[in-house]
C-alpha cells in the first residue's frame, strides 16, 4: 500500500514540475484543476486516517523534537496546531462514522467539509446521511448552516454554551501588517446579529451612492466595513442615514414544538442568516420590538398573493425564513441579497411566494442580462434560457 502511493506521489511530483499552463485550452486547464482537487481531497482523507497511528505508536517523536502528534502534523503540512488538533479529532469521530469515512475514502469529502460533517454527526449520528448529501450539494457556508443546527439541536445545554459565550466575549483591536488594523469582535449570537442588523442601512446607503455614480460595485465585505465605520462616525455626530431603523430588523425562525423550551435534534431556533440560539434567547427577544418572529406551522405564506411589485411584509420575512443566501446552486452569498421576480414583473409575474427569489446582485443581473429564468428546490436552483422554461403560474393580467 505504502508502495503504490509512494509510486502515486512521485508521478504526481513529476507532472507538476514539467506543467506549463500557458501550453493548455481553457477546458484542459479546467480538467486539471479538478484532477488536482481531488487529489488535495484523497490526501486529505489518507492524513486523516493514518494520523491516529501515528499518534498512538508514538512515531512523531523519533522525527525530531517535537511537543505531540499535533505540533509534528503542523510543522510537516505548513499548518496552525490547531488545525493538526482538528485533524486528530475528525480523525476520532470518523472512526464511528461508516457513511463519513466512505465518503472521505472516495475522495468526495474536502477535509473541510469532512471535519464540519464528522463534527455534527458525531453528536446526532441520524443526521449523518442528510449532512452528506449537503456536502454533496451545497456549497461550504450552507453545509456549516447545516451542521451548525444540527450541533445546536443535539446540545444538552444549549444555555449553557449560549452563557459562556457571552462570559467570554471580547473586541480586539491590533496591527496586522503595514498600515492595516483589524478587529476581532466574538460574543452571543444575537448581540453580533444585532449589531450586523444596525449596519444594513449604512451598506444600503453606501450601495445605492454607489449605483447612482455609475462605477464600478465593490466586494460585500468592503462594504460592510465601510458602513462600520460610518455609523461610528454616526454615534460621533456625523450623518446617519435617513431612516436607521427601517431594515434594522431580525428574523427569528422557531419551529413551534420547540416552544416547550428546547429544542429536539431536526427542530430549528435560529438567527435567520447568523445562526441557531437558545429557545430562552429567542422568547427573550421576542419582548422587544427589534425582531419579526416567524413561527413554522404559524402562517400559511405559501397562500399569499399580491399584486404589488414590492412584496408585502409578511412576504419578505417569509423569504428571508426560507432563503438565508442566493438560491442560485453554487453561489454562498448572503449579504445585500435583491428580490427576484422569477417571472419578470414587466412581463405579468405575480408577486407571489412562488414567483420570487432572493439572489445576490451579480445572478439578478445575469438573469435579466441573459433572459433567464430559475429552476429547482430551494437554494438549489439553476439557470435556464426563458424560452425553455415553464413557470408555475400563467402572466397576470393587468
Amino acid at each position: 500500500m505504502s508502495a503504490k502511493i509512494s509510486q502515486g506521489l512521485e508521478l504526481l511530483r513529476a507532472g507538476v514540475a514539467e506543467l506549463d499552463a500557458d501550453r493548455l485550452d481553457g477546458r484542459q486547464a479546467r480538467r486539471l484543476v479538478e484532477q488536482f482537487v481531488e487529489y488535495r481531497k484523497l490526501a486529505d482523507a489518507g492524513t486523516t486516517l493514518a494520523m491516529p497511528r501515528v499518534q498512538a505508536t508514538a512515531a512523531w517523536a523519533s522525527a525530531g523534537f517535537f511537543r505531540d502528534a499535533a505540533t509534528w502534523l503542523a510543522s510537516v503540512s505548513g499548518s496552525s496546531v490547531g488545525a493538526a488538533r482538528a485533524t486528530l479529532e475528525t480523525a476520532e469521530r470518523v472512526a464511528e462514522l461508516p457513511a463519513t469515512a466512505e465518503a472521505m475514502r472516495a475522495g468526495r469529502l474536502s477535509g473541510a467539509q469532512t471535519k464540519e460533517v464528522a463534527a455534527a454527526a458525531s453528536m446526532d449520528p441520524s443526521a449523518e446521511d442528510a449532512l452528506l448529501a449537503s456536502a454533496r450539494r451545497d456549497g461550504m457556508k450552507t453545509l456549516k448552516e447545516r451542521c451548525s443546527r444540527v450541533k445546536a439541536a443535539a446540545m444538552p445545554d444549549q444555555m449553557a454554551a449560549y452563557e459562556e459565550a457571552h462570559r467570554t466575549r471580547h473586541l480586539r483591536h491590533w496591527e496586522d501588517g503595514p498600515g492595516a488594523g483589524r478587529i476581532d469582535i466574538r460574543g452571543p449570537i444575537d448581540a453580533t446579529a444585532r449589531i450586523m442588523a444596525r449596519l444594513t442601512p449604512f451598506e444600503r446607503e453606501l450601495f445605492d451612492a454607489a449605483r447612482r455614480s455609475g462605477g464600478e460595485y465593490e466586494r460585500a465585505d468592503a462594504y460592510a466595513f465601510d458602513a462600520l465605520v460610518a455609523m461610528a462616525d454616526a454615534s460621533a455626530g456625523a450623518r446617519a442615514p435617513a431612516k436607521p431603523g427601517a431594515d434594522t430588523s431580525m428574523v427569528v425562525r422557531i419551529d413551534v414544538d420547540a416552544f416547550r423550551g428546547w429544542t429536539e435534534p431536526g427542530e430549528v431556533c435560529e438567527i435567520v442568516g447568523a445562526g441557531p440560539i437558545p429557545v430562552a434567547v429567542a422568547l427573550r427577544m421576542a419582548k422587544g420590538a427589534f425582531i419579526k418572529a416567524l413561527v413554522t406551522d404559524g402562517v400559511d405564506v405559501h397562500q399569499v398573493v399580491h399584486l404589488g411589485r414590492r412584496p408585502p411584509a409578511i412576504l419578505e420575512t417569509a423569504l428571508a425564513e426560507l432563503y438565508s443566501q442566493c438560491v442560485k446552486e453554487g453561489c454562498d452569498a448572503t449579504r445585500h441579497l435583491e428580490i427576484d421576480h422569477n417571472e419578470p414583473w414587466s412581463e405579468g409575474g405575480p408577486t407571489r411566494l412562488s414567483n420570487l427569489n432572493p439572489v445576490c446582485k451579480y445572478d439578478h443581473r445575469e438573469k435579466h442580462r441573459r433572459k433567464l429564468r430559475l429552476v429547482g428546490e430551494g437554494t438549489n436552483k439553476r439557470f435556464v434560457p426563458a424560452a425553455e422554461w415553464t413557470g408555475p403560474d400563467p402572466p397576470l393580467r393587468r
